[in-house]
């Protein structure tokens, strides 16, 4: 197995080199199941055991598809011993602790945002996606499926491009391979990505067509309302022929993934520019006096939806950050109290 082709680089092999040993090897995990993972090595899919104790500080959590480990085989059994850092990721929260963080999938170079033109796209879905993907450190990419069905693929793309006017849009059909050599140039070798979108989009026809066979279940879309069932029930790293790595996801609600407000900010680069004329540096662009965001807002050259899942996702993220630090939740609050006393201050002094 070329590990090159799954991934494996100089950074990697610098982490590695504390664990070089007789009886360790590196492996990819392509697959997580209760207390084994399945992964890649020179040698070929190895199945190992995840000792309770590998992470007894509770920082990284469980090794994450798309992971790379260092396996012992000094025993009948191989074992887990580490997990080399992550350069990037996607998490969700942890069940049974809703305000720790787990890696849903790891090492990510793109993330593929799924989206089909039959009934759709969603640009609010779109944002989120986006500045979930900046927030893991992976790029972000949409993919328009279903290009077949579309009346109007010129609109549908330009919807696409209303969630996410500053990303590359990829339209193409799987079911008659239009477009698709697009997404495959994308895909080459050493490269990883991992598909979001919600059920009946096309993940799992996508990537049957990017494998070349049908490994993947694909189910029904219900006429009624354009909604599928959840045909990928877990994650799953798989090499695919044109070189590239690729983790097919359950729909993305399932997945329960949050967001940093750093990413949102990342996703949203015309409000974040705008905001950096604002007359106070901590504007919230709400109806603060002096607003450049809302002034371009008003000129039409922001647009007002864009602006709403803005504030959406702000709000998002900071509702985590206070689940996660209690310090923080007073910081935001005081920040929040100061703030509205220097507007009020301001406008006492317009006023007189």
């Amino acid at each position: 197995m070329n590990l090159e082709g799954l991934g494996w680089s100089r950074r990697f092999q610098s982490l590695y080199i504390p664990f070089d040993r007789e009886h360790h090897e590196p492996g990819r995990v392509v697959r997580v199941d209760r207390g084994l993972v399945t992964t890649e090595t020179r040698q070929g899919p190895t199945t190992a055991v995840v000792p309770g104790r590998l992470d007894p500080d509770g920082e990284t959590g469980p090794p994450a598809v798309g992971d790379w480990v260092v396996l012992d085989h000094a025993a009948d059994t191989i074992v887990v011993r580490a997990i080399l850092p992550r350069r990037s990721a996607l998490a969700r929260r942890r069940p049974g602790a809703p305000d720790a963080a787990q890696a849903v999938a790891a090492n990510l170079d793109l993330v593929l945002v799924i989206e089909s033109v039959e009934r759709g796209p969603n640009p609010r879905r779109i944002e989120r996606a986006v500045a979930l993907a900046w927030d893991g450190g992976a790029t972000p990419v949409v993919v328009l499926t279903k290009t077949d069905l579309a009346d109007d693929l010129a609109g549908a793309i330009d919807r696409a491009n209303e969630g996410a006017p500053f990303i590359d849009v990829v339209a193409l059909s799987a079911a008659t391979d239009d477009g698709v050599d697009e997404l495959r140039k994308r895909l080459g070798p050493g490269t990883t990505a991992v598909m979001l979108g919600p059920s009946g989009v096309g993940k799992s026809t996508l990537a049957n067509r990017l494998l070349g066979e049908d490994r993947f279940a694909v189910a029904e879309v219900r006429a009624i309302d354009g909604r599928g069932r959840h045909t990928t029930t877990r994650r799953e790293l798989v090499a695919l022929p044109c070189g590239g790595c690729l983790v097919d996801t359950p729909g993305v609600r399932e997945l329960g993934l949050w967001l940093g407000a750093e990413a949102v900010g990342t996703a949203f680069p015309e409000i974040e520019a705008a905001g950096r004329r604002c007359r106070f540096r901590d504007c919230r662009h709400l109806s603060e006096p002096g607003c450049a965001v809302a002034a371009e807002v008003e000129a039409g050259r922001i647009d007002a939806a864009r602006l709403a899942s803005y504030h959406r996702l702000q709000r998002e993220a900071e509702r985590l950050e206070e689940r996660l630090d209690p310090s923080r939740r007073h910081e935001l609050r005081s920040r929040e109290r100061s703030f509205s006393r220097l507007i009020r201050r301001t406008l006492e002094v317009k006023n007189r």
